[in-house]
């Protein structure tokens, strides 16, 4: 495996550095700013062992589904124990199990894992060395470089924005681990009884509160053993699937857990200088277009005039090049209906103004003081005109046609 390689870290004696280690690959570069330290923090390295899927197994089975089975006119609850090498060697041999004085232990459930594999489609990118990306981002509200201030502090409209405190986590291995169940019982109704209430927990998360796993039930096998001189028994096979994962406190000889602050960006504002309102008529100035792929990139300009200065983003953007066509209704000889609704400015929340929109008739613009109207976020919308200084009267047969901002 490669190991950090440090840039620069001898400027004295200006050697040339190694560019490989043992590994045909390039070293990793070594970067200083993942070097936080964590003696002065309270968070957990998280650790998810081989032992926390037995005990959540065990666990499940002994305190939720809570096996029993009646003997002798009383419900007895039925143990559950992992099989050791020990057992399991008896297990082998005999086909049950006895306790310490000799006696056949029935009715009795042993848990025994078969094997654990990597889930194919799980699987990390991980080769031969950790892989920038591998981990999970978990960001914290307070932390020693982001106190918490009192309102009654003047905060200046400037405020410089605060690191955040992130701690990063490797992802976990996703494992599947199979397992068999072997359960004894002395009568076949008590088989049966058990096998009862265990199927309906297939598919479930089994274990304890955060420490749970999915849990498949596979086919199940049975058997009856006759021995001479003996009771019968009856042995069942269950065997189960379970959705595993597996973190281990350090991995490549480092903690899972690595603590970050964000990073400060400086970002300068585009402004642009404008003589008149952005707002008070239907042509958008050629610098804001001129402006368009900075603004759909996320980007803001900041448009500066007379009356003082406005930040145009996305949403302020489309509202100023969106300009729509709508066709007036005759209704007498000085007066028409617009059956739309005038947009809201993002900025000011504010209905669009009459400075907004464009009145043609039969494609004669109609100067803004020849009528009077006030543009409503409702429909319909009247509109009457000046006829006596228009020196005509309006048509039936006349095409009126009003151009800007509409919802």
């Amino acid at each position: 495996m490669p190991r950090y390689r440090r840039q620069n870290i001898d400027r004295k004696t200006n050697k040339p550095e190694l560019k490989n280690s043992e590994s045909p690959r390039p070293d990793l570069i070594l970067n200083r700013a993942d070097q936080v330290r964590r003696d002065d923090d309270v968070v957990r390295t998280p650790k998810r062992t081989v032992y926390d899927i037995d005990y959540a197994i065990k666990w499940f089975l002994e305190n939720e589904i809570q096996p029993q089975v009646e003997a002798n006119g009383e419900l007895i609850n039925v143990p559950v124990i992992f099989a050791n090498g020990e057992k399991w060697d008896n297990v082998r041999k005999l086909g049950y199990l006895r306790d310490e004085k000799g006696m056949l232990q029935s009715p009795i459930i042993v848990l025994k894992r078969n094997s654990l594999a990597e889930r194919d489609e799980l699987k990390k990118l991980d080769v031969n060395r950790p892989v920038a990306g591998n981990t999970l981002f978990y960001k914290k509200k307070y932390n020693k470089r982001n106190r918490y201030e009192e309102e009654l502090i003047p905060i200046p409209l400037t405020e410089q924005k605060k690191p955040s405190e992130i701690y990063t986590v490797n992802v976990p291995e996703y494992v599947d681990v199979e397992y068999d169940m072997l359960i004894w019982t002395d009568f076949t109704t008590q088989m049966n009884t058990l096998i009862e209430q265990i199927m309906p927990y297939g598919t479930f998360a089994w274990g304890n509160e955060f420490n749970k796993y999915r849990t498949f039930i596979r086919s199940i096998s049975f058997e009856t053993i006759n021995t001479v001189g003996e009771d019968r028994l009856v042995r069942c096979t269950v065997p189960l699937t379970v959705n595993g994962t597996l973190m281990a406190e350090q991995e490549y000889r480092q903690s899972v857990v690595q603590k970050r602050f964000s990073i400060k960006k400086l970002s300068w504002a585009y402004t642009i200088s404008l003589t008149d309102d952005i707002f008070g008529s239907t042509t958008v100035p050629q610098d804001i277009l001129d402006s368009q792929q900075r603004i759909a990139g996320g980007g803001t300009v900041v448009a500066e005039n007379g009356n003082g200065t406005t930040v145009i983003d996305g949403p302020t953007l489309s509202y100023l090049i969106n300009l729509t066509d709508q066709t007036g209704t005759f209704v007498d000889t000085d007066t028409i209906t617009v059956p739309e609704a005038a947009a809201i400015n993002p900025v000011n929340l504010t209905v669009a103004t009459k400075n907004e929109f464009d009145v043609y008739i039969n494609g004669q613009y109609i100067d803004k003081v020849l009528y009077t109207w006030t543009p409503l976020q409702t429909s319909p919308q009247t509109i009457d005109f000046d006829t006596s200084t228009m020196g005509y009267t309006l048509d039936s047969q006349d095409v009126i046609i009003i151009n800007g901002r509409w919802d």
